[in-house]
């Protein structure tokens, strides 16, 4: 079978005929760099007294909350992300536990990214503590790369945080790149070429890069692929008729192939969904506080949504219910599309509040709220008619259009005084609960304090 080399994509025909064409191997100069424990080094950095101790930031200090981040002293003695306190605390009983603060970590987050792109005019923000870099036609080649990186990561610590510490990758692809930051940790560097290829995937488990996951692990090793070596020696049609397209992939990855560049932040594609979730408490059901909560989820999502300048037709609720203390069902589901396309907070409000009555009934107890708005589209400023029984209606009449600027003065209002500052009636005299999180792979709307236009050097 004759293998052309060339950029474009193959199709679903192309694979199942064994007729295809790869990209060539990548020349490009790509850099990935990755903070260490971010989130409790942030903290360590902030109060000097936790340096240099185990310690543990979780969504929320009681004995079932989740451990999101652990600082480098308790990963050495066996905490790891994903445990409960209590179970962190039976591993590492030194440890120190405090509640994660997001504004702390995007504000830390920005100053370090407004360092990167000091090194090129293109950044793409993975999440709050990871970037990729491409820094082709910028630096001559690797070695003046990595140069230039170790510079910048001095000045993390310079001008951020002595107690910030970063891994750097730097390979020809993304892949590559992310796969040589993970290599050593914490504060390493490590540098992938065509000419080390080998003897590194040769050195790494099958699961020790990202996108292969147990259950691929196990599918691999029953073709008789024991390293990442074996991936890329293996034939690339038997990859294929095992995989499909997911095999093509991890085996043009491991050539140095890559099918996605570096995509600048600001000029990254609009996300397809925006929501947020919350696990209720109990004290939330027992106060009647559910429907004050998953308003403020509401509004959160529609304001993220006004702010990338979206319309969502569509908007999902889910629920899960707690029947006792330790079974759980696994909730209920429903979703409805709007008649026209909406960013106002009270339209989104409306619509997922009466979806949420019809799905759940008091006094059922609630463990779990999510909203999520889908179906985007960009504004026309055009008006949009239906008609009625009786006569034509417009939509972008008097009453949608107050919704509109009263939700976009809202917005004005909280980024000056705060989230709390401004909120709907039902809100006042209740106790806020679900309070702000950071998800992996989001970066919450980073705001750069300097870019790259900036002549300080």
């Amino acid at each position: 079978m004759t293998i052309e080399k060339m950029s474009s994509r193959p199709t679903q025909r192309d694979l199942q005929n064994n007729c295809f064409m790869l990209p060539p191997l990548s020349n490009r100069l790509i850099a990935h760099v990755d903070m260490n424990s971010y989130f409790a080094s942030v903290e360590q950095q902030a109060n000097p007294h936790l340096r240099g101790r185990p310690l543990g930031v979780c969504a929320y200090l009681h004995r079932h909350g989740c451990v999101i981040a652990a600082s480098i002293e308790a990963k050495r003695m066996g905490m790891k992300v994903g445990m409960t306190m209590e179970d962190a605390l039976a591993v590492c009983p030194s440890a120190v536990f405090v509640q994660n603060d997001p504004p702390k970590y995007r504000a830390v987050t920005s100053r370090v990214f407004s360092i990167l792109h000091k090194l090129t005019d293109r950044v793409e923000y993975y999440s709050i503590d990871e970037a990729f870099l491409d820094l082709t036609g910028w630096y001559r080649d690797a070695a003046e790369a990595a140069w230039s990186l170790t510079r910048a990561r001095r000045r993390m610590s310079v001008e951020v945080g002595e107690w910030l510490r970063c891994s750097i990758g730097i390979a020809p692809t993304k892949f590559l790149a992310k796969t040589a930051s993970d290599m050593e940790k914490p504060n390493g560097l490590v540098i992938i070429d065509y000419e080390n290829l080998d003897l590194v995937l040769s050195r790494l488990e099958l699961d020790g890069v990202c996108g292969i996951g147990p259950r691929i692990k196990r599918r691999l090793e029953r073709l008789g692929i024991k390293s990442l070596l074996d991936i890329k020696r293996y034939p690339v049609g038997n990859l294929m008729r095992a995989f499909g397209k997911s095999g093509l992939y991890l085996w043009c990855k491991m050539h140095g192939m890559e099918f996605e560049s570096v995509a600048a932040s600001e000029c990254a594609a609009p996300p397809k969904t925006i929501g947020h979730s919350y696990c209720v408490p109990d004290h939330v059901n027992r106060d009647g506080n559910v429907f004050s909560v998953f308003i403020k989820l509401v509004e959160r999502a529609s304001r993220r949504l006004r702010k990338y300048g979206l319309l969502a037709k569509t908007v999902s609720v889910s629920v899960g219910f707690r029947f006792d203390t330790r079974s759980f069902e696994h909730g209920a589901y429903d979703f409805k599309h709007l008649d026209e396309p909406a960013a106002d907070s009270f339209t989104f409000t409306d619509t997922a509040c009466n979806i949420l009555r019809e799905l759940w009934q008091p006094p059922q107890r609630v463990n779990f709220l999510a909203v999520t708005l889908s179906d985007f589209s960009v504004p026309t400023g055009q008006m949009n008619f239906f008609v009625g029984a009786q006569h034509a209606v417009s939509l972008s009449g008097q009453n949608p259009d107050r919704r509109c600027l009263a939700s976009s003065a809202a917005d004005l209002v909280r980024d000056r005084y705060g989230d709390e500052a401004i909120m709907f009636g039902s809100m006042l005299g209740v106790e806020i609960h679900a309070p702000d999180r950071i998800g992996f792979r989001k970066t919450g709307e980073l705001e750069l304090h300097c870019g790259y236009h900036s002549e300080n050097s």
